[in-house]
């Protein structure tokens, strides 16, 4: 069964002059459960506009988004969203912080208590919850923003651009932890990224969206077993693959590569 589908999505704004102004049209795109989707395109192109009309923070011209074949309006806790900046709340330690929604969802104390030292462990935080975010690195700061979201469960996490304030190195070591706990959770990913190799060593499919306004100008299958090796010739040709097709930009509707 699709976890989320997205039909016709079109996103279009009024620009100063009163002249209509397109970022996305007609995005249709389905996600299956369990899948890892990764959407590339150039800057520009609408690819956090449309994490936001998937999340439910923004809503499109026309189309819709369903989750399990139900017409969604507005947010849902099916769905969690981790975004660029890990934007926790300085004053509070990093458990109160992963905390915090269960706060205002009023779980017990009990309960946050057990499901915020488990989701700790699972994204490598033990021995630093009780750190303010100052305290940690950027990458700690990413890996406290993930917890915040996989601690309340949704059955879908939406990405944008995660790992982009980090450095190379740590970059790399978040990646892979990411497909740790894709693998061990069995989410639904949606990943929005603007590297190429990122998104190839990630994926399961790639979604390339075209220069504004943001059509899906093709969709790639990876197909690769997991661990992968970032310097497999295979992954690489993938990669020079889809810059070509990122430098030659032709919409091809419906299509998909298998690679």
């Amino acid at each position: 069964m699709p976890t989320i589908e997205l039909r016709h999505i079109t996103k279009e704004y009024e620009n100063i002059d009163e002249e209509q102004t397109y970022a996305l049209q007609d995005i249709n795109l389905t996600v299956r459960d369990g899948e890892f989707v990764c959407v590339l395109g150039p800057s520009g192109c609408g690819k956090s506009t449309l994490l936001e009309i998937t999340a439910g923070l923004l809503s499109q011209t026309s189309g819709e988004v369903l989750l399990d074949e139900v017409p969604q309006s507005g947010t849902s806790r099916e769905i969690g969203v981790v975004f660029q900046d890990s934007a926790l709340f300085p004053w509070r330690s990093i458990r109160r912080n992963i905390e915090f929604g269960l706060e205002i969802a009023g779980v017990s104390r009990d309960d946050r208590r057990d499901r915020v030292q488990k989701t700790i462990e699972l994204v490598g935080l033990a021995g630093f919850e009780d750190k303010y975010p100052h305290q940690l690195s950027g990458g700690m700061r990413q890996r406290a923003g993930l917890a915040r979201t996989l601690v309340a469960d949704p059955r879908v996490i939406l990405m944008d651009e995660p790992f982009s304030a980090v450095d190379h190195l740590t970059r790399l070591t978040l990646q892979d932890e990411m497909i740790r706990i894709w693998q061990k959770e069995k989410k639904t990913i949606f990943f929005i990224t603007h590297d190429v190799s990122e998104a190839v060593y990630l994926a399961t499919r790639i979604v390339l969206l075209s220069p504004r306004p943001g059509r899906i100008q093709q969709i790639f299958e990876v197909p690769f077993e997991r661990p992968r090796n970032r310097n497999d010739m295979e992954l690489l040709k993938i990669v020079e693959k889809i810059y070509m097709e990122i430098n030659n930009p032709v919409i091809s509707k419906d299509t998909e590569y298998f690679i």
